[in-house]
């Protein structure tokens, strides 16, 4: 863990002391590179800034103009089940990931103070060794996750661009997952690039979008964990041993507390609504990819890509549901370490600041889908069981004379 710990430092260094967060740092990177213009949430110079909006807005100009391609082959194949399933897994996708994208650009004002009051708590709060240990390993599990995410998805896609490109005859416009109806006067050539390109760069780029939602759950998590931390402060048997006022540090803590409580506000406010979103939409997504890898799968490239798509909407909806439950988890510990520090030791004014907090505490960190359906692993198979039902009835319809 420790090599780990320092291999990370040399890639988007994370320091809490300077309020550097390397994984927000890492994500916004990777989403600009994959043609994302979320600008100005990292530091930039103008030509920086001017480059990023310029990639960004081509880029997803050509990714809008896909989607409609794809709408518009849905409706000539809207008679076909097979045809069906396999344009609604992906047409379906790139819907939700416009709204996401929508979404982020309406909330686009917010989601910059979100960043910058991460840094700046980050700063302010993380003092001691334990603190920073905290936080070092909460980078460590976040770029991991993110770097896994991001390779998970671009290994489906890269595959199946150079599969396109080999055999296009077989594969292009006619199986998943580049089904689109392509404009005649495009070379063939340019259309075979727009679909494995076009499919692969809007998988990426889903990604980066939900791993926001991710990077705030993680840096919550974390600063949970560091409120919890801050009560050993108060666990000396002697008042005399302890470097702050007790009445002014558990003052600290409750203020500390506060301001997670409006970030996780924030940050819920943002990504409700898209996270619902998802989670309807991963269940017809789930139910009729598993119908073409079960049912009309035939072993080919297109059903080794439909299986990896598979792994990719999976890991989607668990990373949401594993970071929330983390959260949910770790919120739900404050009241126990505040119970936990010496209160019997020091005075009734601090002892009335300790009941504040704790009644506070009992109300948990849980981040919702459209507030609807909380993010915790529950969830999850909850949305594998109705997957299942969709694609029993998607089986049986398909096996009638």
């Amino acid at each position: 863990m420790e090599k780990l710990m320092r291999l990370t430092q040399h890639v988007l260094s994370s320091n809490a002391a300077e309020g550097k967060i390397g994984s927000i740092e890492m994500n916004l990177w990777l989403a600009q590179l994959v043609g994302l213009p979320l600008f100005g949430l990292k530091p930039e110079t103008p030509l920086q800034s001017l480059i990023i909006i310029s990639f960004g807005g081509l880029v997803q100009s050509a990714l809008f103009c896909y989607l409609g391609l794809e709408l518009y082959d849905l409706y000539l194949n809207w008679q076909n089940l097979d045809a069906l399933t396999q344009n609604i897994v992906l047409s379906l996708t790139h819907a939700v990931y416009w709204l996401k994208v929508f979404n982020i650009c309406y909330h686009y004002t917010t989601l910059k103070d979100i960043i910058n009051k991460f840094r700046d708590i980050t700063r302010r709060c993380i003092l001691s060794e334990k603190q920073r240990e905290t936080f070092q390993r909460a980078e460590i599990e976040s770029k991991s996750a993110m770097l896994l995410y991001f390779s998970l998805v671009l290994l489906p896609g890269a595959m199946g661009t150079v599969y396109i490109l080999i055999a296009p005859d077989n594969f292009a416009g006619d199986r998943f997952p580049y089904r689109a109806a392509m404009p005649d006067f495009l070379p063939p050539v340019v259309q075979y690039l727009y679909k494995g390109l076009g499919v692969a760069v809007v998988a990426l780029d889903i990604t980066q979008i939900d791993y926001m939602n991710v990077s705030c759950m993680v840096q919550l998590c974390m600063h949970l964990k560091v409120i919890n931390l801050a009560f050993d402060e108060l666990l000396p048997t002697d008042q005399q041993k302890l470097r702050e006022d007790p009445n002014n540090w558990l003052v600290s803590i409750v203020k500390y507390h506060c301001e997670l409580i409006v970030l996780r506000q924030k940050v819920e406010r943002i990504f409700n609504l898209p996270v619902m979103l998802q989670f309807v939409s991963s269940v017809v997504i789930v139910a009729m990819t598993v119908f073409q890898v079960l049912v009309i799968g035939d072993g080919s490239t297109s059903s080794i890509i439909m299986d990896m798509l598979l792994c990719c909407v999976l890991c989607q909806l668990f990373f949401y549901c594993w970071f929330g439950n983390e959260v949910y988890e770790q919120s739900m510990t404050l009241a126990t370490s505040g119970f936990g520090c010496n209160w019997y030791l020091f005075d009734t004014k601090f002892r009335k600041t300790l009941l504040i907090f704790m009644v506070n505490a009992e109300r948990p960190f849980l981040f919702t889908a459209g507030g609807f359906m909380g993010l915790h692993l529950p969830s999850f198979t909850y949305i594998i069981s109705k997957a299942y039902s969709i694609m029993a009835v998607l089986r049986q319809m398909y096996s009638r004379p």
